[in-house]
């Protein structure tokens, strides 16, 4: 009986541990993807304020970041009691109880992991500009041309049609003029 308790509770250490582990990996890919607001482009870290609230960006960043310092803790916590269990009854009921903490935890993130898929989403849809290029900036009234003259000079395919507000997103196409490279964007 002794030979077996000690293989089953190594068996449930692992699992533990190797629970922990992938939390931390996912948790961390999500931390890492993310830019950081203090690294990138002024133009993009206000890009991003603006749509995402800033403190609201970083408050979800930093939830995650305390869930996977909070489970790696657990883990530890139920490692050294596994490590004394006496019956394979406790050791399942410590197993169970380090997962259903771990998961727990990350249940209550919900909200945070929500928010940053929609602004996952939402940043991968936005067009890249380049705040280091010659940039010409085409705004004005509903439906004067501004389309038009974009699809004309530069290789965009911008939807036109005969009625206004037909754009409703930024679009940006490049050109060269001179030898020279340009980006255009287009405003609704």
């Amino acid at each position: 009986p002794g030979y077996n308790i000690g293989r089953i509770r190594s068996f449930y250490m692992r699992k533990v541990k190797y629970t922990q582990e992938s939390f931390a990996e996912k948790l961390g890919w999500i931390l890492e993807d993310f830019p950081k607001l203090d690294d990138i482009h002024p133009f993009y870290a206000d890009l991003c304020n603006v749509l995402y609230d800033r403190d609201h960006y970083k408050l979800a960043l930093g939830q995650l970041n305390i869930a996977k310092n909070l489970i790696a803790t657990i883990s530890k916590d139920y490692v050294r009691l596994l490590k004394y269990g006496d019956s394979l009854y406790r050791c399942k009921q410590l197993k169970r109880a380090a997962l259903g903490r771990m998961c727990t935890l990350m249940k209550k993130h919900k909200a945070s992991l929500g928010y940053l898929e929609e602004v996952r989403k939402h940043l991968s849809r936005l067009p890249s500009i380049d705040p280091n290029t010659r940039t010409l900036l085409v705004t004005g009234y509903p439906n004067v041309g501004k389309s038009s003259f974009m699809n004309k000079i530069t290789r965009a395919d911008v939807e036109v049609q005969p009625y206004a507000f037909t754009t409703k997103s930024l679009f940006v196409g490049h050109f060269d003029y001179k030898y020279l490279r340009w980006q255009v964007i287009d405003t609704p």
